[in-house]
């Protein structure tokens, strides 16, 4: 079968989960305000969505989706593309590939869009994780044939590696960047800033962040929050701040910078023609936004390697998320 990647405008997206799957969600009409807010002022046009982003698996992610939808002028709607994660149990969040989860998961998804396509975004739609239970590409296929009727416009994959990339593929520093490049691929750049941890804000107040984190938020079940490694990783976050002050910008800039940089470079760590990246931080307030989304600058080669000596020469302790589930992540 062949394929091609749907076309991804503009150097950032917007990603919504931290507008609803939260203990104490945003205030609808600020999460409202905010998505406008950063689509209009941010050149915006792809935002990720997840059929499970609300408290206790609650569809809270998707009902803002719709109400959005429905408030926002269906012109300026079919211009933007919208990703959506699903296939999940919402009460476990154990990844199900299966056919008839595929199925399900697509079409309570689409029950929250406008019938009429002219009037809705681009729908892509992607199982969360990989199931290890169901072989990857007989998954992709299963969405594929929505993709085939009409009723979503494309497949995005999430946390899968190279060969993952590959046997989906067939149907429609671990290798997924080099995969993906090979192919041109885009890549969304989930949480480019480490939930909150490569921010000014940590670095200033190091001392009190960790225990600043509310209860009930996911970052307590988080490897790299945990007492020990976040005592060593808050040294990093502290000299990748004084690089970005050094630089006249803040940490989430410097971090946003350098994806920006990266993405499709001529050569990167051995890597030819490196793939667009879009990164996909988010925002509840438009202060937020503008924080995370202004003040860019243009790195340079020195500034890579500089900041490639500090990542290397102080590595990140704890696993991405828990050990127990390290086996899902780039599968």
């Amino acid at each position: 079968m062949s394929y091609s990647p749907v076309k991804l405008h503009g150097n950032f997206g917007f990603g919504t989960m931290s507008l609803t799957w939260t203990p104490q969600p945003k205030p609808r009409k600020q999460s409202l305000d905010s998505i406008k807010y950063v689509i209009e002022n941010h050149n915006v046009s792809f935002l990720n969505w997840g059929e499970f982003y609300g408290h206790n698996g609650s569809p809270s992610n998707i009902e803002l989706l719709k109400d959005f939808l429905e408030k926002n002028d269906s012109a300026e709607n079919r211009r933007l593309v919208f990703s959506i994660k699903g296939a999940v149990d919402t009460k476990t969040l154990v990844p199900d590939g299966s056919k008839e989860s595929v199925e399900r998961s697509i079409n309570h998804i689409l029950s929250y869009f406008p019938k009429d396509k002219a009037k809705r975004p681009q729908i892509l739609f992607e199982i969360a994780r990989r199931d290890f239970k169901t072989p990857y590409e007989e998954t992709v296929g299963y969405i594929a044939e929505f993709v085939k009727a009409g009723k979503i416009d494309g497949i995005s994959l999430s946390e899968v590696g190279a060969e993952s990339i590959s046997k989906a593929i067939n149907l429609i520093f671990n290798g997924v960047l080099e995969e993906l490049s090979k192919r041109q691929i885009p890549i969304i750049a989930y949480s480019p800033l480490c939930r909150g941890l490569l921010t000014d804000h940590a670095a200033e107040t190091a001392d009190t962040f960790l225990d600043s984190i509310p209860e009930g938020d996911i970052r307590h079940h988080m490897d790299k929050f945990s007492p020990e490694n976040y005592k060593h990783n808050i040294e990093i976050v502290k000299k990748l701040y004084d690089f970005a002050h050094s630089k006249g910008t803040s940490l989430e800039s410097l971090a946003l910078s350098w994806i920006l940089k990266i993405s499709q470079l001529p050569e990167f760590e051995g890597i030819k023609n490196v793939t667009k990246i879009l990164p996909i931080p988010s925002g509840s307030t438009k202060e937020k936004i503008d924080k995370n989304f202004g003040n860019l600058v243009e790195l340079t080669n020195d500034d890579l390697a500089e900041i490639q000596k500090i990542t290397t020469d102080n590595k990140v302790k704890g696993y991405r998320y828990q050990k127990h589930i390290d086996f899902m992540n780039f599968a």
